[in-house]
């Protein structure tokens, strides 16, 4: 069944994590916790689990968790630098310069997200999937004119989903490359320089502030360290989060948070991981970029996520970027993919997921793992 705010009492929810989380977003504006995100977020309730749905029509200004048109034209543009190639970026800007006008014209964001919990990796219950073409009906009952897309599916956490996608007649796009690190047996901690982030974290001056000993003193801090990492030196298109989602998820425990602080009291960095399943991401991330880099902010923010991981056994998903540094620490490169549903629309909606599927298969992901973008 699909649930929105008006009938949000007759939901039995599995655990209060989910009602805690996916409950403001529907009851709010999703600007006031990410400020970058326009969507209407509905809940989705199978026997076993509950879903949140993100349901879009155009905003094109809204950021990648919700928005293909982002992800395939705004932010493949600013990833371009990133090959350092002159000679391939001038032909690839031609050609996602080609595809805006086109992509908007095909109506790309009208769109439905499943298990959308907007955030840059989604992590996925321990679903069989075994009920997908079920939930593909609901939701084509409700939506018939939209999409249907299940982002961050990977052949690492989520091999089991490939083939129930499959047979229920989605697409499999392929969108970046990230990294996996497997803390159940930790063996990425044999690496010469996890080592030495392990050993820069113990004997740094940085006192490391635990969850609970983080206060509402500090979350306009964490805004401006996330901003300064995920926002002023990656991209603008990443979930540009808020105070009240800062608060939101420290007072409820939605993201494990660790700072770092000087000996003069400042908060320097932060982390923050999200949890389902065994399988953990780090979707909050920052540090004060102007301090020398000598200092290690972030190789020690990484240490304390690769570190959790291995003592609480779960798998850690780093997500894209960075790659140098996450393979020198033992990452494992693994392409990402949306499972996306379009058939049930008419040939000029289909056309642009089927031109994206062959492009991005075909020329992307080669393009992804030689230049481990």
């Amino acid at each position: 069944m699909i649930y929105d705010d008006n009938n949000l009492t007759q939901i039995q929810w599995p655990s209060a994590y989910e009602r805690d989380y996916i409950v403001p977003f529907m009851q709010a504006p999703t600007r006031q916790f990410i400020s970058n995100v326009d969507t209407k977020v509905y809940l989705l309730k199978t026997k076993h689990h509950v879903f949140p749905v993100t349901v879009n029509h155009a905003e094109y200004e809204n950021s990648y968790v919700c928005s293909p048109y982002t992800a395939c034209i705004s932010y493949a543009k600013e990833e371009l630098h990133k090959l350092k190639q002159r000679l391939l970026e001038i032909p690839l800007f031609v050609l996602i310069s080609l595809l805006d006008s086109f992509l908007k014209m095909t109506r790309i964001n009208q769109v439905v997200h499943v298990n959308n919990w907007l955030l840059s990796t989604n992590l996925y219950p321990d679903w069989s999937g075994d009920d997908i073409q079920t939930i593909t009906k609901l939701l084509l009952e409700k939506f018939p004119q939209h999409v249907i897309i299940f982002r961050s599916l990977n052949r690492y956490t989520n091999d089991k989903l490939y083939p129930h996608f499959t047979e229920a007649g989605y697409h499999l796009i392929a969108s970046r490359q990230l990294y996996i690190f497997n803390g159940k047996t930790g063996d990425y901690l044999t690496k010469q320089n996890t080592r030495w982030d392990l050993k820069l974290l113990d004997k740094s001056p940085y006192q490391i502030i635990s969850h609970d000993d983080l206060s509402e003193a500090d979350f306009p801090r964490i805004v401006t360290l996330y901003k300064l990492l995920y926002l002023d030196k990656y991209s603008y298109f990443n979930p540009q989060f808020t105070e009240q989602y800062i608060r939101l998820c420290h007072q409820k425990k939605l993201l494990t948070m660790y700072g770092l602080r000087s000996p003069s009291g400042t908060l320097d960095g932060i982390v923050g991981y999200f949890c389902r399943n065994q399988v953990m991401t780090v979707p909050l991330v920052g540090y004060d970029t102007a301090l020398p880099q000598k200092m290690g902010l972030y190789r020690m923010l990484m240490a304390l996520a690769l570190r959790d991981a291995h003592r609480t056994g779960q798998i850690l998903n780093l997500s894209s970027g960075a790659s140098h540094f996450k393979i020198l620490r033992g990452g494992k490169a693994y392409i990402e993919h949306s499972a996306v549903y379009y058939q049930h629309l008419p040939l000029y909606r289909k056309l642009p997921w089927g031109l994206l599927k062959t492009l991005l298969n075909q020329i992307g992901v080669p393009i992804m793992r030689k230049y481990r973008l």
